[in-house]
C-alpha cells in the first residue's frame, strides 16, 4: 500500500509519479529474472511516463469519454496495466509475509520450545529469503504477470505518441459574473439580504473623511453555499440596493480557478477604473490600486472563490486594499467554508460567515410559479414542494417542463420522473462538477467511493476511513507522524470543510460527548454517482446490470435476495473488482448462496468484502487465496474459518457479528474460539471488532495472540487469565492502541506485570477500562499495587474503573496527572471514602459515580458554603453528573442540583 493505483484515476499531476513508484518496485522484483532487458525496459517506461502525463495534464480523466471514445479506451488500458502491476507486486509482498509466517509454529505458540525453534528457523529463513533463485523459481508465475503488466504499460505509453493533438481539448473552468442582477425574478433571501446590508452599513469609529492607515483591516463577510443555491444572485441583488449604491464604489471580480495576487489585482483595478490596466507587474498594479482606492469607500465583491491555501498570495492581494477609505468592505462568495477561513486569517479579522441553505417551501413555490403558466399551478406547486429549495434545480426543472406543456406530462413527471430528473440533469451536474474538479487527488477518489451507498446513509468516521484505506484509495503516509487512519480522517475533514459532507451529531443519554456522523446532500450524492461512472456501481435491481461498464472496481448490491441465479452470475463480468459490498440484512436460497460464494472466491483483485447477509457461507480453502484482501466485515465468521483468514497476511480490518439467529449452537462459537490462535501471523491487523455474548467475548479475547498483533488499535475486551498465559504484560508492544478494555484485573499476579504492560507509554490510548470480577473474600493489597502501576499516559480522555475493592485511590488520580480526561466512570469501588478535588480537570464533561457506598467526600469538603469552594471540587466544563448508590453523598448531590442545575 505504499502507492495506490487508484490515484492514477484522478489524473492531474500525480499519475506519473504514482506509476513511476510502481514501476520502480516492479523493476526491483524483476531484476535478476530479466536482468538483460531491465535497463532497456526502464528507459522506455520512464520516457513513456512523460507522454502519459502530457495527456493527463490536458484532459481530466472524468472528461475522457465525452472528448473521445478512443481516449477513454486508452485510459482504461492504462488503468488495467497499472493495477495488474500493483496486484503482482502485492502478491510478491504476500509471499514475503508468508515466509515470515513460517517462522512460527502455531501449535507450539507461547512455549519455550517454540521460542527456540523460532530463533533457529528464522536464521535459516533469513538465508533463503536472500536467495533470489529460490524465490524466482517459487513465484515465477507472479513474475511473469508482472512482466506482462510492464509490457502493457509500455504499450499504453506508446499509444499516446500516435494520438491526436490534445491542446484543443483543454478548456478553462473560469466563469464570469457581474454586479448587474441577471435573474428575472429574485425570490426569498430577505433575512439573508437584511443581515448583509446591516453589516455593510453599520457605523465605524473613525470619521469617513479620514484615510485608514496601511495596517488597517478591511472587514470580510463570506457567503458560503453549494453550487446553484443563489449566492451570486443574492450578491447582485444587494449591489442594486440604494444603501449600497449611494455609499460604496462597487468593485466586482470573478476569481474562479485563477488565483494569484497579480492576476486578481489586475481584475480589481480594471473593475474599479473601468479600463484595462497598462502595467503588468504586481508592484506597479498595487500602487495604481492603492491610489484608486483613496477616492471613495469601496465594496469589493469577490465571486466564485476557490483558493483555500496560498496565504502569501492572499496577503499580497490584500496589501493595497488596506489603504482604502474607512468603512470599505469585502463580500466574498464561495462554496467552501475553508476559503472563508483563509481570507479572514490573511486579513487578520474574525470570520463573519453566512451559510446559505435552501429556500423555504413557500419561496420554492413562488419561484416555481414565476416560470409557470397559471393553468398548471396545482401540479406545479406539488412539484415545487419536492425540489428541495435549490434555486438552480427549480430553474432547470422549469426549463424542462415549459418544453412539455401538457397536464398529463406534468403529472407523469411528478409521480414517476421527478427524482431521476432532479439528480441527473446535465446543467445541475455541470455546476456541481466545478466544485468536484477543484478537489485534491485523494479527495476526488474517496468522494467517488461514497456513491456506493444510499442517499440517506449516515457515515461514521471510522467505518468510512477503514473502507477507503482497505480499498486502496489512500496512499502510504510519507510522514512518520501520519498513518493511514490519520490521512483518511484528514480527507473526511477536508471534504466536510468543502461542503461535500455535512457533519451532524446526536446525544445519547448518559454519554459525555455527542456522537458525530456524516451525511451527504442528495445533489452531492448524485454528483458522486455521476463522476464515479465506470469505477463504482450501486446495484439496486437486476436492470442496473445493463448500464454498468465491466471496468467497475467497486460494487454495492442492496437487493441480491431478489436476483435469479443468472442475474447473480453477471457479477462475474467485473474482472477487476476490488470492493464487494452486500448491503442488505437478508437470507439467500441455497443455489444463490453457492453461486455468490464461488464468484467471491474467484475475484482475484479483491481488497474489501463487506456483507450483512444473515447466512452461513460455505467458503472453501480458496477464500484463503484471496491474497490482496485487507478488509472483512461479515455476520458469520465461522463460514470462512479463522484458519483460512489467518492466511490473509495483508488483512487490516476484521469485523464480525454473532447474533443468535446465525449462531444457534454453542459448538460454532467454540470452534471460532479454538481457531483464534491461528491469527498469530496477522501482524498487520489494525482493527478487530466482534460481537459475542459476554462469556464468549471473554473466551475469544482471552486467546487472541495479541503480543504479535502490534498494529492493533482497539481491544474491546482483553481478559487476563494468568493460568492460560494471558498476561497483561503481553500488551506492552501494542503502541498503536487507541482503546483498551481489560477484564479480570484481579488475575494480574503482581505489580511487576502491571508495570510491564507499559500503559503510561501508550500516548495514543484515549479510552481505558479496568474491570475486576466480583471478589469472594476481602480485598487483596496486590490489587492496590496493580492499580497504582496501571497508570495510563496523560493523553487519556475516557477512563472507567469498575469492581476495584482496594482502599487507596491511585496516585495518578489523586494528583490529577490524567488532566485531559473528558469522561470518568467509577463503579463499584466499594472501599473508597474520598476523591480528590476535580476542579483542575478543565476538560471533564461527564462524571459517573455508581455504587460507591463509603464515598463521602470530594476533596477536603464534605459540606460547601460557597460557590468558590464548589468550583474547586468540580470543573465548570462538567455538564453531566451521575450519582447512584452513594448514600453518603446525597447531601452533596442535592446541593449540586440546586446550585448548578446539572442535567
Amino acid at each position: 500500500m505504499a502507492t495506490s493505483a487508484a490515484v492514477v484515476f484522478a489524473g492531474k499531476s500525480v499519475a506519473a509519479p504514482v506509476i513511476k513508484a510502481i514501476i520502480t518496485r516492479a523493476l526491483n522484483y524483476l531484476d535478476g529474472y530479466l536482468a538483460k532487458s531491465m535497463e532497456e525496459m526502464k528507459n522506455k517506461l520512464e520516457e513513456g511516463m512523460l507522454q502519459i502525463q502530457a495527456v493527463l495534464d490536458v484532459v481530466n480523466p472524468d472528461q475522457f469519454k465525452e472528448h473521445s471514445v478512443a481516449l477513454d479506451l486508452w485510459f482504461w488500458k492504462l488503468r488495467d496495466a497499472v493495477e495488474e502491476a500493483e496486484d503482482a507486486i502485492d502478491e510478491l509482498e504476500y509471499y514475503e509475509l508468508e515466509e515470515e509466517a513460517k517462522d512460527y509454529k502455531v501449535s507450539d505458540w507461547g512455549s519455550p520450545l517454540a521460542k527456540w525453534k523460532h530463533k533457529v528457523v528464522k536464521s535459516i529463513k533469513h538465508v533463503s529469503v536472500l536467495d533470489k533463485s529460490v524465490n524466482q523459481f517459487t513465484h515465477r508465475g507472479t513474475l511473469k504477470r508482472l512482466k506482462k503488466a510492464m509490457d502493457g504499460l509500455d504499450k499504453a505509453a506508446a499509444a499516446t505518441s500516435s494520438s491526436e493533438k490534445l491542446e484543443h481539448l483543454a478548456s478553462s473552468n473560469d466563469r464570469q459574473t457581474g454586479s448587474m442582477l441577471t435573474a428575472d425574478k429574485f425570490v426569498g433571501r430577505e433575512s439573508e439580504k437584511k443581515r448583509i446590508i446591516e453589516w455593510l452599513t453599520k457605523d465605524t469609529s473613525v470619521k469617513e473623511s479620514e484615510i485608514v492607515p496601511s495596517a488597517n483591516q478591511i472587514p470580510i463577510f463570506s457567503v458560503v453555499g453549494h453550487g446553484g443555491m443563489g449566492k451570486t444572485t443574492l450578491a447582485q441583488s444587494i449591489c442594486q440596493q440604494d444603501e449600497v449604491v449611494n455609499h460604496f464604489m462597487v468593485i466586482w471580480v470573478t476569481i474562479s480557478t485563477s488565483f494569484d495576487a497579480t492576476s486578481v489585482t489586475r481584475k480589481i483595478l480594471e473593475s474599479a477604473t473601468r479600463k484595462e490596466p497598462s502595467n503588468k507587474h504586481l508592484e506597479a498594479l498595487q500602487q495604481d490600486l492603492k491610489e484608486e482606492l483613496n477616492s471613495a469607500k469601496f465594496l469589493l465583491v469577490m465571486d466564485d472563490v476557490w483558493e483555500e491555501g496560498k496565504r502569501d498570495e492572499w496577503e499580497k492581494l490584500f496589501a493595497p486594499l488596506r489603504s482604502g477609505k474607512n468603512g470599505s468592505k469585502i463580500l466574498l462568495k464561495t462554496r467552501m467554508a475553508s476559503v472563508a477561513d483563509m481570507a479572514a486569517k490573511a486579513m487578520g479579522v474574525a470570520r463573519d460567515c453566512l451559510i446559505l441553505g435552501g429556500l423555504e417551501e413557500d419561496e420554492n413555490i413562488e419561484l416555481f410559479n414565476h416560470h409557470d403558466y397559471s393553468h398548471f399551478k396545482k401540479s406545479g406547486e406539488k412539484i415545487a414542494r419536492k425540489l428541495g429549495g435549490c434555486p438552480l434545480v427549480i430553474k432547470v426543472t422549469c426549463g424542462h417542463l415549459q418544453g412539455n406543456m401538457s397536464v398529463d406530462y406534468w403529472e407523469n413527471f411528478l409521480h414517476i420522473h421527478l427524482e431521476h430528473f432532479k439528480g441527473s440533469d446535465i446543467d445541475i451536474m455541470k455546476v456541481l462538477k466545478l466544485s468536484y474538479q477543484h478537489l485534491p487527488t485523494e479527495l476526488l477518489i474517496c468522494f467517488r467511493f461514497c456513491s456506493l451507498f444510499p442517499e440517506d446513509r449516515e457515515f461514521h468516521k471510522e467505518d468510512l476511513v477503514h473502507m477507503w484505506m482497505c480499498s486502496g484509495l489512500i496512499s502510504q503516509a510519507t510522514s512518520d507522524s501520519l498513518n493511514f487512519e490519520d490521512i483518511g480522517e484528514h480527507i473526511l475533514a477536508d471534504l466536510t470543510r468543502k461542503s461535500f459532507f455535512d457533519l451532524k451529531s446526536r446525544v445519547y443519554e448518559n454519554d459525555p460527548e455527542p456522537h458525530e456522523y456524516y451525511v451527504m446532500h442528495d445533489l452531492m450524492h448524485e454528483l458522486a454517482r455521476n463522476v464515479s461512472y465506470g469505477e463504482c456501481a450501486r446495484i439496486t435491481n437486476a436492470v442496473r446490470f445493463i448500464d454498468i461498464q465491466d471496468t467497475v472496481r467497486h460494487i454495492c448490491i442492496s437487493c441480491i435476495p431478489q436476483f435469479s441465479i443468472d442475474v447473480v452470475k453477471k457479477i462475474s463480468q467485473f474482472k477487476n473488482l476490488r470492493s464487494i459490498i452486500i448491503d442488505t440484512e437478508s437470507r439467500l436460497g441455497k443455489d444463490t448462496k453457492y453461486t455468490l460464494q464461488k464468484i467471491i472466491e474467484s475475484t482475484k483483485s479483491l481488497r474489501l468484502f463487506h456483507s450483512r447477509l444473515l447466512i452461513r457461507f460455505d467458503f472453501s480453502s480458496k477464500f484463503g487465496k484471496l491474497k490482496h484482501l485487507r478488509y472483512i466485515d461479515i455476520v458469520d465468521i465461522s463460514s470462512i474459518g479463522i484458519y483460512h483468514i489467518a492466511k490473509l497476511y495483508h488483512l487490516l480490518v476484521l469485523s464480525f457479528l454473532c447474533p443468535s439467529t446465525v449462531f444457534p449452537c454453542r459448538r460454532s462459537l467454540l470452534c471460532v474460539a479454538k481457531q483464534v490462535r491461528f491469527m498469530v501471523n496477522l501482524y498487520r491487523l489494525r482493527h478487530v471488532a466482534y460481537s459475542f455474548n459476554e462469556s464468549y467475548r471473554c473466551k475469544f479475547s482471552g486467546i487472541l495472540p495479541i503480543s504479535r498483533l502490534e498494529s492493533i488499535r482497539r481491544l474491546s475486551i482483553y481478559h487476563v487469565k494468568e493460568s492460560r498465559g494471558n498476561k497483561v504484560s503481553l500488551i506492552r508492544n501494542l503502541h498503536c492502541l487507541r482503546e483498551l478494555y481489560v477484564k479480570g484485573v484481579e488475575n494480574i499476579e503482581n505489580h511487576e506485570e502491571a508495570i510491564n504492560a507499559k500503559l503510561n507509554e501508550k500516548q495514543h490510548l484515549h479510552s481505558l477500562s479496568l474491570e475486576w470480577s466480583p471478589h469472594t473474600g476481602e480485598h487483596d493489597t496486590v490489587d492496590e499495587l496493580v492499580l497504582q502501576h496501571l497508570e495510563p499516559h496523560t493523553n487519556i480522555r475516557n477512563l472507567r474503573i469498575c469492581g476495584y475493592e482496594g482502599c487507596i485511590v491511585p496516585f495518578w488520580i489523586e494528583n490529577l496527572s490524567v488532566r485531559n480526561l473528558v469522561s470518568a466512570k467509577l463503579q463499584s469501588c466499594i472501599n473508597w471514602e474520598q476523591l480528590p478535588s476535580l476542579g483542575e480537570l478543565a476538560l471533564l464533561k461527564y462524571l459517573s459515580l455508581i455504587n460507591l457506598p463509603k464515598l463521602q467526600q470530594i476533596g477536603q469538603h464534605s459540606h460547601m458554603s460557597s460557590s468558590s469552594s464548589m468550583e474547586l471540587l468540580l470543573p465548570p466544563s462538567l455538564h453531566t453528573l451521575e450519582i447512584e448508590q452513594c448514600p453518603k453523598l446525597q447531601e452533596l448531590l442535592f446541593y449540586l442540583l440546586v446550585c448548578y442545575h446539572f442535567k
